[in-house]
């Protein structure tokens, strides 16, 4: 059987906040999903997949069926669970079923909104919690290492930090619009939440929703907007997520065999990369990342993001949104959002951040605490 070349179609994100409290997920997601179809230039009933939860309780929580009612049409593709309906994986997985001919039209995203839930982010473990390893010290493990090992500075983190969140500060959608500029000693003057992670090194955690809109690549080229494809696409697990402490030695190099996949489908290297679309939730999982990339040498990463690397004429443009530092982050749309910036960008929809000549742009999801790593690059087709 022939397989479909596969595209986007529409891309939506909603208002981000700290807070949506006269919102609720329900209602958010339904926003982020109607408003990706109607940017793709179809109508709910084109739509024959979905890849996003039934954030309402009732029968079957999260049942992605539930979605045929309101989108007034039979599904033939539905998927659930947050790692299937938000960012790469669950993207790569609609365009696979359509690909296969499964389905026609998918939309993938999510929301949350409503009162703010008091504590951190993340599910109880009882072989976590005890010891205080929630999300940001497993991810500050890591970092100390490195920079035990190879004498990556404070100061380098702080450059990352800073300059995405300056980014986010002349970007009107991003929660932290308007709070910088940002120097590097502000970073180390913000206070030590997880040694090396000072608080401005750490992601937001805010609210809002955000979807994308998958179709053929022959029905696409008749919609409104250039159509945007997958020029290369992988995934990679080395064991459960947040199980057990993430060590260096374990966890420096997850992504490599994932990049080393996408790269050689698309027949390019990372210096093709015009716009990088890095996944954020600290400063020094972008210093990682550039490493995993070979971009630099292991080790080298934190000289290699200094001298204006990040920034919109530097050589590496990286999160000109303001990322997850700056932008928004939440545990339902956070990964999404970095296609979502893909596909503006490479449409020449971003404003006053729009590069120049973007043919090739890499998005990444998640990073070496969360022991999964996804990359996608995007061109137009």
């Amino acid at each position: 059987m022939k397989q479909r070349e596969v595209a986007i179609a529409g891309v939506y994100a909603t208002r981000q906040a700290r807070s949506i409290p006269d919102r609720t997920s329900f209602d958010i997601t339904v926003e982020a999903v109607l408003g990706a179809v109607a940017d793709a230039g179809l109508t709910p009933a084109d739509v024959d997949g979905v890849g996003v939860e039934w954030p309402v309780a009732g029968p079957q929580y999260q049942d992605s069926q539930h979605w045929a009612r309101i989108l007034g049409s039979p599904l033939r593709y539905t998927s659930e669970g947050l790692q299937d309906t938000a960012g790469i994986r669950g993207i790569s997985k609609a365009a696979a079923a359509i690909a296969a001919g499964l389905c026609d039209v998918v939309v993938v995203g999510g929301g949350i909104a409503g009162p703010r839930p008091p504590g951190m982010v993340g599910k109880p473990s009882e072989f976590q919690d005890p010891f205080g390893a929630y999300t940001v010290p497993m991810f500050a493990n890591v970092a100390q290492r490195h920079m035990f090992e190879f004498g990556t500075t404070p100061e380098q983190l702080a450059t990352v930090a800073a300059t995405i969140r300056n980014h986010g500060s002349v970007n009107p959608a991003a929660v932290m619009y308007g709070k910088g500029p940002y120097t590097v000693e502000d970073v180390l003057a913000s206070r030590m939440v997880a040694s090396p992670l000072h608080l401005l090194d750490v992601c937001l955690v805010a609210q809002g929703g955000a979807a994308v809109v998958l179709t053929t690549a022959e029905r696409a080229r008749d919609l409104p907007h250039t159509p945007v494809g997958f020029l290369g696409v992988s995934s990679e697990m080395r064991q459960g997520q947040w199980s057990g402490l993430p060590r260096y030695e374990d966890l420096q190099q997850v992504g490599t065999d994932a990049v080393a996949r996408a790269f050689g489908t698309a027949g390019l290297t990372p210096h093709d990369v015009d716009l990088f679309n890095l996944y954020d939730p600290t400063s020094f999982e972008v210093i990682r990342q550039f490493e995993v990339l070979g971009l630099c040498a292991e080790g080298e990463g934190g000289a290699f993001v200094e001298g204006g690397t990040l920034t919109a004429k530097g050589a590496c443009p990286t999160n000109l949104d303001g990322g997850l530092l700056s932008y928004t982050w939440n545990n339902v749309q956070q990964m999404t959002l970095k296609i979502v910036e893909s596909v503006i960008q490479l449409r020449g929809h971003a404003g006053e951040r729009q590069l120049d000549d973007v043919e090739v742009a890499l998005a990444t999801n998640s990073g070496s605490a969360a022991q999964h790593f996804e990359v996608a690059l995007l061109g137009r087709i």
